[in-house]
Protein backbone atom coordinates (compact mmCIF):
# COMPACT_ATOMS: atom_id res chain seq x y z
CA UNK A 1 0.00 0.00 0.00
CA UNK A 2 2.74 2.45 0.25
CA UNK A 3 3.28 3.06 -3.21
CA UNK A 4 -1.20 3.27 -3.94
CA UNK A 5 -1.50 6.54 -5.39
CA UNK A 6 -4.03 7.64 -2.63
CA UNK A 7 -3.30 11.42 -4.10
CA UNK A 8 -3.64 10.62 -7.48
CA UNK A 9 -6.80 8.59 -6.61
CA UNK A 10 -8.42 11.67 -4.47
CA UNK A 11 -7.48 13.80 -7.66
CA UNK A 12 -9.19 11.57 -10.29
CA UNK A 13 -12.21 11.10 -7.32
CA UNK A 14 -12.93 15.17 -7.61
CA UNK A 15 -11.75 15.88 -10.94
CA UNK A 16 -14.69 14.88 -13.09
CA UNK A 17 -17.06 16.21 -11.01
CA UNK A 18 -15.33 20.16 -10.60
CA UNK A 19 -13.91 20.21 -14.40
CA UNK A 20 -17.80 18.85 -15.82
CA UNK A 21 -19.15 21.89 -13.65
CA UNK A 22 -16.23 24.31 -15.52
CA UNK A 23 -16.76 22.93 -18.75
CA UNK A 24 -20.60 23.39 -18.58
CA UNK A 25 -20.30 27.22 -17.69
CA UNK A 26 -17.31 27.72 -20.10
CA UNK A 27 -19.81 26.03 -22.80
CA UNK A 28 -22.61 28.14 -21.69
CA UNK A 29 -20.65 31.25 -22.02
CA UNK A 30 -19.18 30.70 -25.56
CA UNK A 31 -23.02 29.35 -26.90
CA UNK A 32 -24.28 32.91 -25.65
CA UNK A 33 -21.81 34.83 -26.82
CA UNK A 34 -22.35 32.71 -30.56
CA UNK A 35 -26.02 32.42 -30.47
CA UNK A 36 -25.90 36.36 -29.19
CA UNK A 37 -23.89 37.70 -31.94
CA UNK A 38 -25.46 35.16 -34.98
CA UNK A 39 -29.22 36.37 -33.73
CA UNK A 40 -27.95 40.00 -34.29
CA UNK A 41 -27.66 39.30 -37.88
CA UNK A 42 -30.76 37.00 -37.83
CA UNK A 43 -33.46 38.60 -36.41
CA UNK A 44 -33.05 42.08 -38.17
CA UNK A 45 -35.99 42.09 -40.82
CA UNK A 46 -36.72 43.79 -44.41
CA UNK A 47 -37.71 47.39 -43.42
CA UNK A 48 -39.14 47.92 -47.07
CA UNK A 49 -42.03 45.28 -46.19
CA UNK A 50 -42.21 46.68 -42.74
CA UNK A 51 -42.68 50.29 -43.95
CA UNK A 52 -44.80 49.50 -46.41
CA UNK A 53 -47.24 48.01 -44.06
CA UNK A 54 -47.17 44.18 -45.59
CA UNK A 55 -46.18 42.38 -41.91
CA UNK A 56 -46.01 43.23 -38.85
CA UNK A 57 -42.64 43.47 -36.62
CA UNK A 58 -43.25 40.90 -34.34
CA UNK A 59 -44.15 38.52 -36.90
CA UNK A 60 -41.23 39.04 -38.98
CA UNK A 61 -39.22 38.80 -35.91
CA UNK A 62 -41.16 35.37 -34.97
CA UNK A 63 -40.34 34.19 -38.21
CA UNK A 64 -36.34 35.07 -38.30
CA UNK A 65 -35.71 33.49 -34.97
CA UNK A 66 -38.00 30.03 -35.18
CA UNK A 67 -36.07 29.76 -38.24
CA UNK A 68 -32.90 30.13 -36.54
CA UNK A 69 -33.31 28.29 -33.31
CA UNK A 70 -34.69 25.36 -36.25
CA UNK A 71 -31.15 25.05 -37.35
CA UNK A 72 -29.38 24.45 -34.23
CA UNK A 73 -28.45 21.27 -34.14
CA UNK A 74 -26.94 21.36 -30.47
CA UNK A 75 -30.51 22.44 -28.86
CA UNK A 76 -31.73 18.50 -29.75
CA UNK A 77 -28.52 17.25 -27.52
CA UNK A 78 -29.92 18.80 -24.16
CA UNK A 79 -29.02 23.17 -24.97
CA UNK A 80 -32.06 25.05 -23.44
CA UNK A 81 -32.26 28.43 -25.34
CA UNK A 82 -34.17 31.36 -24.25
CA UNK A 83 -34.65 34.51 -26.69
CA UNK A 84 -36.75 37.36 -25.61
CA UNK A 85 -36.45 40.59 -27.90
CA UNK A 86 -38.49 43.62 -26.65
CA UNK A 87 -38.60 47.74 -27.36
CA UNK A 88 -36.95 50.20 -24.90
CA UNK A 89 -39.99 50.98 -23.51
CA UNK A 90 -40.77 46.94 -22.63
CA UNK A 91 -43.25 46.01 -25.45
CA UNK A 92 -42.47 42.38 -25.90
CA UNK A 93 -42.25 41.18 -29.56
CA UNK A 94 -40.93 37.90 -28.76
CA UNK A 95 -41.92 35.92 -27.51
CA UNK A 96 -46.05 36.76 -27.89
CA UNK A 97 -48.99 34.82 -28.54
CA UNK A 98 -50.00 34.84 -31.87
CA UNK A 99 -53.18 35.93 -34.07
CA UNK A 100 -53.55 35.15 -37.14
CA UNK A 101 -54.19 38.80 -38.70
CA UNK A 102 -56.79 39.04 -41.55
CA UNK A 103 -55.97 40.15 -44.89
CA UNK A 104 -55.40 43.86 -45.09
CA UNK A 105 -58.91 45.48 -46.64
CA UNK A 106 -57.75 49.21 -47.24
CA UNK A 107 -54.72 51.17 -47.18
CA UNK A 108 -55.60 52.47 -43.91
CA UNK A 109 -54.82 49.64 -42.01
CA UNK A 110 -51.81 49.48 -43.75
CA UNK A 111 -50.71 52.66 -42.92
CA UNK A 112 -51.30 51.52 -39.26
CA UNK A 113 -49.32 48.83 -39.37
CA UNK A 114 -46.47 50.47 -40.83
CA UNK A 115 -46.66 53.15 -38.34
CA UNK A 116 -46.75 50.63 -35.54
CA UNK A 117 -43.77 49.26 -37.47
CA UNK A 118 -41.93 52.44 -37.44
CA UNK A 119 -42.63 53.28 -34.04
CA UNK A 120 -41.32 50.26 -32.30
CA UNK A 121 -38.07 50.23 -34.48
CA UNK A 122 -37.99 54.20 -33.52
CA UNK A 123 -37.81 53.17 -29.59
CA UNK A 124 -35.23 50.30 -29.98
CA UNK A 125 -34.84 46.67 -30.23
CA UNK A 126 -33.35 44.89 -27.31
CA UNK A 127 -32.67 41.17 -27.15
CA UNK A 128 -31.71 39.01 -24.64
CA UNK A 129 -30.25 35.37 -24.83
CA UNK A 130 -30.30 32.84 -22.33
CA UNK A 131 -28.50 29.56 -22.97
CA UNK A 132 -28.43 26.73 -20.17
CA UNK A 133 -27.27 23.30 -20.88
CA UNK A 134 -29.56 20.76 -18.99
CA UNK A 135 -28.14 17.77 -16.75
CA UNK A 136 -28.20 14.38 -17.67
CA UNK A 137 -28.91 15.19 -21.42
CA UNK A 138 -26.64 13.59 -23.97
CA UNK A 139 -24.26 16.73 -24.83
CA UNK A 140 -24.03 17.24 -20.27
CA UNK A 141 -23.43 13.34 -20.51
CA UNK A 142 -20.68 13.27 -22.87
CA UNK A 143 -19.04 16.08 -21.17
CA UNK A 144 -19.31 14.06 -18.08
CA UNK A 145 -17.98 10.66 -19.61
CA UNK A 146 -15.31 12.55 -21.30
CA UNK A 147 -13.60 13.72 -17.97
CA UNK A 148 -14.27 10.30 -16.15
CA UNK A 149 -12.42 8.95 -18.64
CA UNK A 150 -9.51 11.50 -18.54
CA UNK A 151 -9.37 10.64 -15.17
CA UNK A 152 -9.34 6.99 -15.23
CA UNK A 153 -6.43 7.45 -17.75
CA UNK A 154 -4.76 9.42 -14.98
CA UNK A 155 -5.34 7.16 -12.03
CA UNK A 156 -4.07 3.99 -14.71
CA UNK A 157 -0.79 5.77 -14.98
CA UNK A 158 -0.31 6.41 -11.14
CA UNK A 159 -1.24 2.55 -10.62
CA UNK A 160 0.94 1.24 -12.69
CA UNK A 161 4.14 3.53 -12.28
CA UNK A 162 3.31 2.39 -8.87
CA UNK A 163 3.21 -1.13 -9.27
CA UNK A 164 6.16 -1.16 -11.18
CA UNK A 165 8.01 0.67 -8.14
CA UNK A 166 6.80 -2.11 -5.47
CA UNK A 167 7.72 -4.84 -8.10
CA UNK A 168 11.30 -3.20 -7.95
CA UNK A 169 11.44 -3.29 -4.64
CA UNK A 170 10.17 -6.84 -3.52
CA UNK A 171 12.84 -8.01 -6.41
CA UNK A 172 15.75 -6.15 -4.79
CA UNK A 173 14.35 -6.94 -1.30
CA UNK A 174 14.57 -10.73 -2.58
CA UNK A 175 17.71 -10.58 -3.50
CA UNK A 176 19.11 -9.67 -0.46
CA UNK A 177 17.55 -11.82 1.34
CA UNK A 178 18.94 -14.70 -0.84
CA UNK A 179 22.19 -12.96 -0.66
CA UNK A 180 22.17 -13.55 3.05
CA UNK A 181 20.83 -16.81 3.31
CA UNK A 182 23.56 -17.81 0.75
CA UNK A 183 26.23 -16.23 3.19
CA UNK A 184 24.44 -17.70 6.04
CA UNK A 185 24.87 -21.56 4.56
CA UNK A 186 29.00 -20.76 3.60
CA UNK A 187 29.49 -19.59 6.58
CA UNK A 188 27.62 -22.69 8.22
CA UNK A 189 29.72 -24.83 6.00
CA UNK A 190 33.48 -23.22 6.59
CA UNK A 191 32.45 -23.45 10.50
CA UNK A 192 31.73 -27.34 9.89
CA UNK A 193 35.43 -27.34 8.31
CA UNK A 194 37.08 -25.64 10.77
CA UNK A 195 34.81 -28.18 13.38
CA UNK A 196 36.70 -31.08 11.91
CA UNK A 197 39.98 -29.08 11.31
CA UNK A 198 39.96 -29.15 15.35
CA UNK A 199 38.82 -32.01 16.31
CA UNK A 200 41.49 -33.26 13.76
CA UNK A 201 44.45 -31.30 15.39
CA UNK A 202 43.24 -32.20 19.06
CA UNK A 203 43.81 -35.92 17.86
CA UNK A 204 46.65 -35.17 16.12
CA UNK A 205 48.45 -33.19 19.49
CA UNK A 206 46.44 -36.47 21.95
CA UNK A 207 48.66 -38.49 19.34
CA UNK A 208 51.96 -36.30 19.26
CA UNK A 209 51.37 -36.15 23.22
CA UNK A 210 51.45 -39.76 23.42
CA UNK A 211 54.78 -39.74 21.74
CA UNK A 212 56.19 -37.20 23.80
CA UNK A 213 55.32 -38.94 26.73
CA UNK A 214 56.69 -42.38 24.64
CA UNK A 215 60.10 -40.73 23.90
CA UNK A 216 60.65 -38.89 27.14
CA UNK A 217 60.54 -42.40 28.92
CA UNK A 218 63.24 -43.64 26.22
CA UNK A 219 65.12 -40.53 27.19
CA UNK A 220 66.52 -42.42 29.99
CA UNK A 221 68.32 -45.24 27.54
CA UNK A 222 69.12 -42.27 25.47
CA UNK A 223 69.33 -39.06 26.37
CA UNK A 224 71.45 -37.36 23.81
CA UNK A 225 69.88 -38.63 21.01
CA UNK A 226 65.72 -38.20 22.23
CA UNK A 227 67.01 -34.01 23.38
CA UNK A 228 66.76 -33.19 19.38
CA UNK A 229 63.65 -35.29 18.70
CA UNK A 230 62.03 -33.68 21.91
CA UNK A 231 62.63 -30.38 21.16
CA UNK A 232 61.32 -30.83 17.52
CA UNK A 233 58.23 -32.42 18.94
CA UNK A 234 57.85 -29.49 21.76
CA UNK A 235 58.15 -27.05 18.52
CA UNK A 236 55.71 -28.79 16.83
CA UNK A 237 52.88 -29.25 19.42
CA UNK A 238 53.52 -25.34 20.21
CA UNK A 239 53.06 -24.63 16.36
CA UNK A 240 49.58 -27.03 16.50
CA UNK A 241 48.62 -25.30 20.18
CA UNK A 242 49.20 -21.61 17.94
CA UNK A 243 46.96 -23.09 15.49
CA UNK A 244 44.39 -24.30 17.44
CA UNK A 245 43.93 -21.33 19.22
CA UNK A 246 43.56 -19.23 15.82
CA UNK A 247 40.75 -21.49 14.64
CA UNK A 248 39.01 -21.37 18.15
CA UNK A 249 38.89 -17.43 17.60
CA UNK A 250 38.26 -17.83 14.09
CA UNK A 251 34.85 -20.51 15.27
CA UNK A 252 33.98 -17.62 17.62
CA UNK A 253 34.14 -15.22 15.31
CA UNK A 254 31.77 -17.10 13.23
CA UNK A 255 29.62 -17.65 15.55
CA UNK A 256 28.97 -14.32 16.47
CA UNK A 257 28.78 -13.48 12.44
CA UNK A 258 26.23 -16.10 12.29
CA UNK A 259 24.20 -14.94 15.10
CA UNK A 260 24.20 -11.78 13.62
CA UNK A 261 23.01 -12.93 10.30
CA UNK A 262 20.23 -15.23 11.76
CA UNK A 263 19.07 -11.68 13.87
CA UNK A 264 19.09 -10.02 10.44
CA UNK A 265 16.74 -13.07 8.80
CA UNK A 266 14.60 -12.65 11.56
CA UNK A 267 14.09 -8.86 10.37
CA UNK A 268 13.58 -10.07 7.17
CA UNK A 269 10.95 -12.63 7.54
CA UNK A 270 9.05 -9.85 9.48
CA UNK A 271 9.03 -7.60 6.62
CA UNK A 272 8.21 -10.71 3.94
CA UNK A 273 5.37 -10.85 6.66
CA UNK A 274 4.40 -7.09 5.80
CA UNK A 275 4.41 -8.14 2.22
CA UNK A 276 2.21 -11.06 2.72
CA UNK A 277 0.21 -8.93 4.61
CA UNK A 278 0.16 -6.04 1.37
CA UNK A 279 -0.51 -8.80 -1.06
CA UNK A 280 -3.53 -10.41 0.78
CA UNK A 281 -5.34 -6.83 1.34
CA UNK A 282 -4.69 -6.12 -2.55
CA UNK A 283 -5.88 -9.72 -3.74
CA UNK A 284 -9.26 -8.61 -1.27
CA UNK A 285 -9.72 -5.53 -3.25
CA UNK A 286 -8.52 -6.61 -6.59
CA UNK A 287 -10.70 -10.40 -6.24
CA UNK A 288 -14.22 -9.97 -5.09
CA UNK A 289 -15.20 -13.57 -6.41
CA UNK A 290 -12.26 -15.62 -5.03
CA UNK A 291 -10.89 -15.93 -1.16
CA UNK A 292 -7.25 -16.75 -0.88
CA UNK A 293 -6.40 -18.37 2.19
CA UNK A 294 -3.54 -17.17 4.40
CA UNK A 295 -1.39 -20.14 3.31
CA UNK A 296 -1.74 -19.66 -0.24
CA UNK A 297 -0.56 -15.84 0.16
CA UNK A 298 2.05 -16.74 2.01
CA UNK A 299 3.25 -19.10 -0.74
CA UNK A 300 3.01 -16.41 -3.45
CA UNK A 301 4.52 -14.47 -1.41
CA UNK A 302 7.82 -16.81 -1.72
CA UNK A 303 7.55 -17.28 -5.46
CA UNK A 304 9.46 -15.56 -8.04
CA UNK A 305 8.45 -12.83 -9.72
CA UNK A 306 7.63 -14.75 -12.87
CA UNK A 307 6.18 -17.21 -10.68
CA UNK A 308 3.75 -14.32 -9.19
CA UNK A 309 2.77 -13.14 -12.45
CA UNK A 310 1.72 -16.59 -13.69
CA UNK A 311 0.16 -17.49 -10.47
CA UNK A 312 -1.54 -14.03 -10.33
CA UNK A 313 -2.68 -14.68 -13.98
CA UNK A 314 -4.82 -18.47 -12.62
CA UNK A 315 -6.00 -15.97 -10.06
CA UNK A 316 -7.44 -13.70 -12.22
CA UNK A 317 -9.00 -16.42 -14.28
CA UNK A 318 -10.76 -17.78 -11.52
CA UNK A 319 -11.76 -15.26 -10.32
CA UNK A 320 -13.41 -14.30 -13.86
CA UNK A 321 -14.63 -17.80 -14.80
CA UNK A 322 -13.29 -20.58 -12.73
CA UNK A 323 -14.71 -23.21 -15.26
CA UNK A 324 -12.37 -21.72 -18.09
CA UNK A 325 -9.06 -22.78 -15.78
CA UNK A 326 -7.52 -26.42 -17.04
CA UNK A 327 -7.73 -28.46 -14.13
CA UNK A 328 -4.52 -31.10 -13.53
CA UNK A 329 -6.64 -33.90 -11.21
CA UNK A 330 -8.52 -33.84 -8.15
CA UNK A 331 -7.18 -33.85 -4.27
CA UNK A 332 -9.07 -35.56 -1.56
CA UNK A 333 -11.92 -36.05 -3.69
CA UNK A 334 -13.75 -39.26 -1.46
CA UNK A 335 -16.99 -39.31 0.46
CA UNK A 336 -17.32 -37.24 3.24
CA UNK A 337 -13.94 -35.27 2.13
CA UNK A 338 -13.22 -32.00 0.72
CA UNK A 339 -12.56 -31.85 -3.24
CA UNK A 340 -9.72 -29.81 -4.07
CA UNK A 341 -8.28 -29.09 -7.23
CA UNK A 342 -4.85 -28.52 -8.60
CA UNK A 343 -3.76 -26.35 -11.46
CA UNK A 344 -0.24 -26.30 -12.53
CA UNK A 345 1.01 -23.22 -13.73
CA UNK A 346 4.95 -22.45 -15.43
CA UNK A 347 5.60 -25.87 -15.31
CA UNK A 348 6.84 -26.01 -11.31
CA UNK A 349 4.41 -23.58 -9.81
CA UNK A 350 1.07 -25.77 -8.44
CA UNK A 351 -2.12 -23.95 -7.51
CA UNK A 352 -5.25 -25.63 -4.93
CA UNK A 353 -8.82 -24.40 -4.61
CA UNK A 354 -11.85 -25.52 -3.92
CA UNK A 355 -15.50 -24.24 -4.80
CA UNK A 356 -18.04 -22.46 -1.96
CA UNK A 357 -21.24 -21.71 -2.30
CA UNK A 358 -22.85 -18.99 -4.85
CA UNK A 359 -20.76 -18.95 -7.04
CA UNK A 360 -17.57 -18.32 -4.81
CA UNK A 361 -13.83 -19.94 -4.77
CA UNK A 362 -11.41 -20.40 -2.30
CA UNK A 363 -7.27 -20.52 -3.16
CA UNK A 364 -6.05 -22.81 0.05
CA UNK A 365 -2.36 -23.14 -1.23
CA UNK A 366 0.12 -21.69 -3.58
CA UNK A 367 3.73 -23.07 -4.25
CA UNK A 368 5.91 -25.04 -6.49
CA UNK A 369 7.31 -28.66 -6.84
CA UNK A 370 9.27 -28.52 -3.76
CA UNK A 371 6.69 -27.30 -1.45
CA UNK A 372 3.98 -29.63 -2.94
CA UNK A 373 4.16 -32.45 0.06
CA UNK A 374 3.67 -29.63 2.61
CA UNK A 375 0.67 -27.81 0.84
CA UNK A 376 -0.83 -31.99 0.12
CA UNK A 377 -0.46 -32.43 3.95
CA UNK A 378 -1.59 -29.02 4.87
CA UNK A 379 -4.91 -29.97 2.58
CA UNK A 380 -5.73 -33.49 4.24
CA UNK A 381 -6.28 -31.81 7.24
CA UNK A 382 -9.18 -29.50 5.81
Amino acid sequence: MRFFPFRALIFCVLLPPLAYVGSIQILENVLHNRYDHQLAAVYAVDTKALFNGNVRLQDAIRKNVERFVQNKKLLRWGVDLDIVIKTSKGIYLYPYTYTAAAPFADVEDSLEIARDNYQKLNDGLIRSVDVQIEHNRPLSNAILALWIGIALLILSFFYRRGLKMFRRETAARQGLIDDLDSKRRNDLNRLKRLEVQRNQLADKIDTMKTELAHERRKATANEDEMIADLIELEEKISEHEEMKGRQLEEIDALKDQIKTLEKERTAKDRQQTKVADSVGKRFSTLYKNASVHNRAINGYAGLTEELKIKAEEIIHQLNADPKKVQIKRKVFGKKNRETVFEVIFAYKGRLYFRNLSNNQIEILAIGTKLTQNKDLAFLSKL
